[in-house]
Formats: structure tokens, C-alpha cells, sequence
């Protein structure tokens, strides 16, 4: 996959030199007739230059794309901020995965950051006694057996490990883990977890690591395909929402739903309120009422007897029970007011399609 993206990156960046008349579209353009046949052939109205250039405002990244993408971020941090690589991932967490607003933030104010996200200026170790007294099961236990965030409170692995277990299990709210002190708030980073927790429950806060980098981030979006698992990365304010993902589904990136340029997302989103309401109200409409045998209006009959006379135009009168005309019925029907055309069509062997013809209508 890395091979195949670095091929396409190349690509792209020939194409960007071309089009953008930089030094590569001045050398092909000195080599000959034939570039003059290329240039003729994708002219500004050319469906490739169109696609080309529609294609240039968002990207899609793959699983491994992402976690990439996520490291480049993580280390630039590091190196600019000289933190650990924990740290650093614990920052762009706080900020949204914003790298500018990481280092924004911390030259202004580096201790109120420190404050926020919970690395004290100075890690304290742990008591270098021979054992220590856990703070969750209060067993002494070996200095070796003994882990501790930055802040010095010293904890059991079996205790730490449980309780790191139990944060990732509860939700995404494991990425702002805390010392398991409770009056202590300084974080516990990815290296603790990684050191102290089980094969699965690494595997499981990475996926919420992922995952945070997409929906935290302002710039990259879940492609909202059922089953898609690419994201997309999108330069924001660059015109066009429209976005093909590579599983072939085209959705707005404002709104996230099917694309619908021209029209906008304001109107979209009226239209789709106002068909889910009409849902609604259709629902309640096939349960609670018949359809005129003749315009088939829906009627809703809350009174009276079974004779129903539908709205002007129609005007049409019909049996509320049987919804047979009304003329049809009379002294040989059970009298106007009582229908019993059922009896004659039991003994006629259609009693079970009328039957079953009132069940669905009501």
C-alpha cells in the first residue's frame, strides 16, 4: 500500500508542477510536437483537468494512511516541544489533533498547558524503598512489581492493570486516563498503557486512538458508506463539497450525506426532516384510516355509522366495513346501518381475501 500511495503522490506532484507551470511543465513543454499534441488534448474544458483539479481538495486515507498521518503528527510535536512521544500524543489529543494549536497554546502559556493536560514540569519517582504499599489493594509489594504516573503515586500491575482494563472496556474515555488517585489528575500516556495493559486492550485503545484522529479532527472525516472504513481528509473552505471515496460512495463532507450539489445543505436537510416527519404522519395515517374505494383519499372515521360519504370532489358513498358502494346495500345487506355481506361471501369462499383485504387497510 505504501509503495502504491508514494506512486500516486509522485504522480500527483508531476501533475502539480504541470498544470501550475512550474519547472517540470517548462521542461516537457521544450521537449518537442508531441507535448503540443498533450496540451491540445487536455484543454481547460477537458473532463481529466476538471477531475484533476476537483480531486485536489480532499485525500483518502486508508487505516495505515491514518496511522501514518497520526505519527507524523506525533513526532513533529515531540520534536518542536522536545517531550516524549506520550506526551505529545496526549497534547494533540487535548487540542484536537491541531499540531498549530499544540504549539499556539504551549509558547504562550506551557504550565497552564501542563495544568490542562496533567504532566507536571517535574516527574516525581516513586519511594526506592524495597517495597511499597499499592494504593488500590494496600498490598506491599515489590519495588519492581510497582508502576506510577508522572505524579510519583505508586500502584500494583495487577491493580493498574485492571484498571486500565476496565477505562478502555467503559468507552473512548480511556485517551484521558487519569492517575487512579483520586485526588491526583495527572495523565496516564500511551507508554503506560502500552507497558501495563494485555494484548487486547492495547489493540482496542488503538482503534480509539484512530478513531480520535478522524472524528476529533476538523480536517478528516469517516467516509459515511455502511461498512467504509476510509477517511477523508479535506482542505476546508476549497469550494466543492462533493467527495467520491473509494468504495464508490459520493457524499457531501459538509453534511455527510449523498451529494446533492447544486442544491444546499440547509435545504437538504429540510427536505430530510420533512420526509422523515411525512414518515411519520403516513404511519399514523395507514393505521388510523381507509382509503376511498374510488380516489382512495385516506379517511379517518371517528363517529357515526358506516355510512361514509367522501370529500367534494369525489363525493363518493361507501360502506365504512365492507367498503363496498352504498347503493349496493340495503334490507338484503343487513339493513343500511348493519353490514353482513361477510355471511355471503363465507358461504361464497371469499371470506378470507376480504378479510385479510380490511386487515391491511387498517
Amino acid at each position: 500500500m505504501d509503495s502504491e500511495d508514494d506512486m500516486h503522490d509522485a504522480n500527483d506532484s508531476a501533475d502539480d508542477d504541470f498544470y501550475s507551470g512550474g519547472e517540470a511543465g517548462l521542461a516537457a513543454s521544450d521537449d518537442g510536437d508531441a507535448d503540443y499534441d498533450f496540451a491540445d488534448h487536455d484543454s481547460d474544458d477537458s473532463p481529466e483537468l476538471l477531475s484533476h483539479r476537483q480531486q485536489q481538495n480532499y485525500c483518502i486515507l486508508s487505516e495505515a494512511g491514518i496511522k501514518q498521518r497520526q505519527e507524523d503528527d506525533i513526532n513533529r510535536v515531540s520534536t518542536v516541544l522536545s517531550i516524549s512521544k506520550s506526551e505529545a500524543c496526549a497534547l494533540l489529543r487535548s487540542y484536537n489533533w491541531s499540531v498549530s494549536k499544540v504549539h499556539d497554546e504551549w509558547f504562550v502559556d506551557e504550565e497552564r498547558v501542563r495544568k490542562v493536560v496533567g504532566f507536571p514540569e517535574k516527574r516525581i519517582e516513586m519511594p526506592n524503598d524495597r517495597e511499597l504499599a499499592c494504593g488500590i489493594c494496600f498490598e506491599n509489594c515489590p519495588h519492581a512489581s510497582m508502576s506510577a504516573a508522572a505524579c510519583g503515586h505508586p500502584f500494583c500491575s495487577v491493580c493498574w492493570r485492571g484498571y486500565i482494563s476496565t477505562a478502555i472496556n467503559d468507552g473512548p474515555g480511556c485517551l484521558m486516563l487519569r492517575c487512579p488517585d483520586p485526588s491526583c489528575v495527572a495523565a496516564v500516556g500511551q507508554d503506560m498503557i502500552n507497558s501495563l495493559a494485555n494484548e487486547e486492550d492495547k489493540e482496542k485503545y488503538g482503534r480509539y486512538l484512530r478513531r480520535s484522529y478522524i472524528e476529533d479532527n476538523r480536517k478528516t472525516k469517516w467516509c459515511p458508506a455502511p461498512g467504509c472504513e476510509y477517511a477523508v481528509e479535506f482542505v476546508v473552505g476549497s469550494g466543492s463539497y462533493d467527495v467520491n471515496c473509494n468504495c464508490s460512495y459520493g457524499f457531501c463532507w459538509n453534511c455527510t450525506e449523498e451529494a446533492h450539489r447544486p442544491v444546499d445543505c440547509a435545504t437538504v436537510s429540510k427536505w430530510i426532516l420533512k420526509n422523515s416527519a411525512e414518515s411519520e404522519n403516513m404511519n399514523w395515517i395507514l393505521a388510523n384510516s381507509k382509503p376511498c374505494p374510488k380516489c382512495k383519499r385516506p379517511i379517518e372515521k371517528n363517529q357515526g355509522c358506516m355510512h361514509i360519504t367522501c370529500t367534494p370532489p369525489c363525493k363518493f358513498e361507501f360502506c365504512w366495513l365492507c367498503l363496498g358502494s352504498w347503493s349496493e346495500h340495503g334490507e338484503r345487506t343487513g339493513g343500511f346501518y348493519a353490514c353482513n355481506r361477510y355471511e355471503a361471501a363465507r358461504q361464497e369462499g371469499a371470506v378470507v381475501i376480504l378479510i385479510l383485504d380490511v386487515h391491511f387497510i387498517t
